[in-house]
């Protein structure tokens, strides 16, 4: 089963970067090693990549995968906290198409493609959107939870998990 993750987020605005720094932390590499947008190889067969934000573009990117995993931080969880919950395709209005939900995606890729992934939103809790480099400490509680749950579901197919 071909399986992406896709960490959300900017790692120059604090908690923000609580998505790239999940894939930096299953890839074993060292913080901002990772070219955003290149897709690379995790242990276990499972590819992931980390994008600023969502764009149109990312409809053909996740086409070509049985399931997705899409990790961003959440401003609205209780600190120290992460949740795994599935998520399906929603087609939105927004002001702008520079920025999709991942949501809309999955119902762009199912209009484009012809199909949708399986998907779940892994989302992070943040704290601190100030701009700099590095996560809060509250953040990197919730990051280890994070990254417990998915590595957790990666061995599995199991439904919602809140840590």
């Amino acid at each position: 089963m071909k399986t992406l993750l896709i960490g959300i987020g900017n790692p120059g605005r604090g908690d923000d970067g609580l998505g790239p720094a999940l894939v930096e932390r299953l890839a074993g590499a060292a913080p901002e090693s990772i070219p955003e947008g290149a897709i690379i190889a995790l242990p276990g067969g499972t590819s992931a990549v980390w994008k600023y934000q969502l764009n149109i573009e990312d409809a053909a990117l996740i086409a070509d995968y049985d399931r997705v995993v899409f990790a961003d931080a959440s401003a609205s969880a209780a600190p120290g906290t992460a949740a795994l919950e599935p998520l399906q395709p929603a087609a939105s209005i927004t002001f702008t198409t520079h920025e999709l939900p991942p949501a809309s995606v999955l119902a762009l890729t199912q209009d484009l493609y012809g199909r949708s992934p399986a998907a779940w939103l892994l989302a992070i809790a943040g704290s601190s959107w100030d701009l700099g480099q590095g996560l809060s400490a509250p953040a990197l509680a919730a990051l280890d939870i994070g990254e417990a749950l998915l590595r957790a579901w990666l061995g599995q197919t199991a439904g919602p998990a809140v840590l």
